[in-house]
């Protein structure tokens, strides 16, 4: 029991401490998988890179080879995927057409090289009237010039919108096309955007998001799927790949933590709530035990305890006073056979809040059984504890509303003790009482003291 007073006594620093560290904690191991999805991210991109260039350039070599036989023509037979193959002379004044149709400016090296060395010069064509991509390879050869068309399909089988890895070409004009050659349009948004705002026609869509400042995309058709956007340059074609790695498990892996640490702080926070509860329950439960039902102020229970307060207030402050004052009321029997407990009850509720009126906030108040009243109060004279005695005694005997309430109102008898004299507070009651009974018999409505 002890060990759950002080739980609850410290609860705002253990509350705070509890949450610090669990943040702590799990901070760290957020941050920790932050960074190795961060490298992961890293090595995944470097790898794809490093995998899908080698693996183009050593297409296009083989591709080149094959164009390249040593009989001067173009083996087509060999070659996988092949549309149309073609020559047609060439002479100086095709430069400017050839070289613009591979993107490249006449003077530069690439295109010089590709004349005098005769190397193949690689790009993309568009074909608007099958609404497909092709792959061109482009032999200048003096005094022809040979060109063949490819179908990207063999090269890059079909990946649609429900795969792991979504992969995409941009040309130099930034249009997009799919693996197989159909033109695509693809969107990117934050999630500032609603869906409605979307262009529709969008062949795919992306939500761009964050997580502690990871980039990823989202796709609209399916918000559970996130990618990482990889950039693949494609010098040989003037072209750039765009790939979607799906990168799910690691997000989902980051927003599970975030919700683990949201639920812990929120859990937290419902046993904070608890306890701050219970503390109320337990302060009001201590409240209603030590304290009159009918008047509030402190009871008989809580008047055994006033010798440890007197005590620390004496330690701190030794040059006070401490006065107990005994009241009780004169003839209050008569009242309740006349009037009714009723109104005694009202007379006993009154007298109370005089008591409370009269006094400061550090004095305390209680009654202890039917009409008697103990007061406790602390000053700096001995005098002060005489004049409000006397000022007590006053206020009862002369308030209109218990005038009201009873028939001439009514008046009460007094004991004062000074605790300076080294009594304890048991013997000062005592003390106080008989003081009291002293002051009854020489006539009620008198403050009989021993100061």
């Amino acid at each position: 029991m002890n060990i759950l007073k002080f739980i609850i006594k410290q609860r705002h620093w253990m509350i705070a401490c509890a949450a610090l560290s669990i943040l702590c904690l799990h901070i760290g191991d957020i941050r920790k998988l932050i960074g190795f999805v961060e490298k992961d991210q890293q090595h995944r991109t470097q790898l794809i890179q490093f995998l899908v260039q080698d693996n183009i350039s050593r297409t296009l070599e083989i591709l080149e080879a094959t164009l390249s036989p040593s009989l001067g023509h173009v083996d087509i037979n060999s070659l996988e995927g092949v549309l149309h193959s073609s020559s047609s002379p060439f002479s100086g004044s095709d430069v400017q057409i050839v070289a613009r149709r591979f993107g490249l400016n006449p003077q530069s090296s690439t295109f010089t090289n590709a004349i005098k060395h005769k190397h193949t010069l690689w790009g993309l064509d568009y074909d608007q009237a099958n609404s497909q991509v092709h792959l061109i390879a482009g032999n200048i050869k003096p005094p022809n010039y040979f060109e063949t068309h490819f179908d990207l399909m063999p090269y890059f089988p079909k990946i649609n919108s429900g795969w792991n890895t979504i992969i995409m070409i941009e040309n130099e004009k930034k249009e997009v096309f799919m693996p197989s050659g159909e033109p695509a349009k693809i969107t990117f948004t934050n999630n500032l955007i609603r869906s409605d705002q979307v262009n529709a026609d969008s062949t795919l869509h992306f939500t761009e998001t964050h997580l502690a400042n990871l980039p990823f995309f989202r796709l609209s058709s399916d918000d559970n799927r996130y990618f990482h956007l990889i950039t693949v340059p494609l010098p040989q074609l003037n072209a750039k790949l765009l790939v979607f790695d799906n990168m799910t498990s690691s997000v989902v892996e980051i927003i599970v933590s975030l919700q683990n640490l949201i639920e812990i702080i929120l859990l937290l926070g419902l046993f904070y709530v608890l306890m701050q509860a219970f503390s109320r329950y337990q302060d009001r439960t201590a409240q209603a035990l030590q304290s009159d039902t009918l008047t509030g102020l402190k009871n008989r229970l809580y008047l055994e305890t006033a010798s440890s307060r007197i005590e620390q207030t004496q330690q701190h402050e030794q040059a006070r006073c401490v006065g107990v004052i005994a009241i009780d009321l004169d003839h209050f029997k008569m009242i309740n056979d006349k009037y009714g407990h009723h109104i005694g009850d009202c007379v006993l509720v009154r007298v109370s809040e005089i008591l409370l009126e009269s006094v400061r906030r550090h004095d305390e108040c209680y009654r202890i059984g039917g009409d008697e009243f103990i007061v406790i109060i602390k000053t700096e004279k001995q005098s002060d504890i005489v004049k409000l005695a006397d000022r007590i005694r006053a206020k009862i005997s002369s308030d209109q509303q218990l005038h009201n309430q009873v028939n001439g109102g009514i008046s009460a008898s007094l004991g004062l003790v000074d605790l300076s004299t080294g009594q304890s507070i048991e013997e000062a009651i005592i003390s106080a009482d008989e003081l009291l009974y002293q002051a009854k018999h020489r006539g009620r409505n008198l403050v009989q003291s021993s100061i």
